[in-house]
This record gives structure tokens, C-alpha cells and sequence, in this order.
């Protein structure tokens, strides 16, 4: 015999094994931010991310500057803009947790992106059509137009797809990057899902504009 392992050791090992476990699907994984780190280490991570989200949030204002004449001409539409956001944007955010959780269990690799996506792409495209049918049939019971219908369900199914296919890959990717996944993936996808969601909310109306005048 080498050695003894006492009992205690191993209830300490376990211990320390589940507190692991805990905080990677907490999206704590390994390495990145805990909170007895110095504050303004913590601090500094958070807000380089932020500032950046500032530059992309420029971008999606900027699309509905290009598309000012449209929302002034159906400027319904400017109550449906952050719905669209909001309701792709959650999907999205479930897509995140469920590529966390697995990160963290070990049951899927940064190298198995296209696996990923294949998986989330077909949910995106059920969730988002019947979202963007749910969605479109208020519209259209509201206004009475089925324009506004097509457009407000075709824009939310369209960002819904692209929300939980990038929600899925994000985690991924900026693990393979060496980039902290829980600081990163949710505000990053938020403004990606704004600035999509109205662009499909705006170009869409601007096709059928004609249909939507006066709204």
C-alpha cells in the first residue's frame, strides 16, 4: 500500500466536485469570474463587453434610421418593434442555457458547432412559426389588415430562427475563443436579436408598404 484515504478526504473531494459542477451550470466555467475577485477586475470585465454593446446598439439604431419614412408612414408598427425584439430574444436566451449546461457537463465540445446548429435550427423554425402565427393573428385582429399580420408573424418567425441558432452556437464559439460565455453570450444576443428584428419588422413593411399606409 502507497497510502491511506480517510473518509473526510473524499467527502471534501465530492464536496468540492458538486461546488464545481454547481457554478459551471450556474454559467460560471472554469476559469472566468468569480465574486471574491477584485472589483474593479470584475468591473473591467463586464464593462468592456458593455462598451462594445454600445457600438452594436448604434448599428440597430441605425436601422430604424434607414427605415424612418416606412415606421412614420405605419407607425403601428412602432408597437410591435420591441415585441418582436423581446419575444426573439428569450428564445434566444433559452438556446444559451441549454449550450451552457451541456458546455458544463461535458456532453458537448466548442468543435461540435455544426451539430449544434442543426439542432437548434429546426427548433428556431417551429417556435418561430408558431410565434409569428400567435403574434401575426393579434395584429391582424387588431388592425384588421393582413399585411400588418404578415409582416409583424413573418418578422418575429424570421429573428426567432436567428436568435436560437445564435443563441446555440454563441457559447460555443466564445469558448473555443477563450472568452467567458456568461458575460458575453447574453448581451451580445440581445443586441444581435434588436437589430435583426427590426430590420425584418422594417423591410418587410417597406415590401407591402402600400397595404399598410395611413396605420
Amino acid at each position: 500500500m502507497v497510502g491511506v484515504v480517510l473518509p473526510n478526504a473524499i467527502e471534501e473531494a465530492l464536496s468540492k466536485r458538486k461546488t464545481r459542477s454547481f457554478l459551471r451550470i450556474s454559467g460560471i466555467i472554469g476559469g472566468e469570474e468569480f465574486r471574491t475577485m477584485p472589483l474593479f477586475s470584475r468591473s473591467g470585465r463586464r464593462l468592456s463587453w458593455l462598451s462594445l454593446n454600445i457600438i452594436l446598439n448604434i448599428i440597430a439604431a441605425s436601422v430604424i434610421a434607414i427605415y424612418q419614412d416606412t415606421l412614420s408612414a405605419a407607425i403601428t408598427l412602432a408597437v410591435f418593434l420591441p415585441m418582436v425584439s423581446d419575444m426573439s430574444g428569450c428564445s434566444g436566451n433559452q438556446a444559451i442555457a441549454v449550450s451552457m449546461r451541456e458546455l458544463s457537463l461535458g456532453l458537448v465540445k466548442p468543435g461540435e458547432l455544426f451539430w449544434v446548429l442543426s439542432k437548434e435550427i429546426k427548433i428556431g423554425i417551429i417556435n418561430g412559426v408558431v410565434l409569428g402565427l400567435l403574434l401575426g393573428g393579434v395584429a391582424f385582429f387588431w388592425k384588421g389588415n393582413p399585411y400588418l399580420g404578415f409582416v409583424v408573424g413573418g418578422a418575429l418567425a424570421a429573428n426567432t430562427i436567428v436568435s436560437v441558432a445564435l443563441g446555440g452556437m454563441l457559447p460555443l464559439i466564445l469558448k473555443r475563443f477563450n472568452l467567458d460565455p456568461a458575460l458575453v453570450s447574453s448581451p451580445l444576443l440581445t443586441t444581435v436579436t434588436d437589430m435583426c428584428g427590426f430590420f425584418f419588422v422594417l423591410s418587410f413593411a417597406s415590401a407591402v408598404l402600400s397595404n399598410l399606409g395611413g396605420m
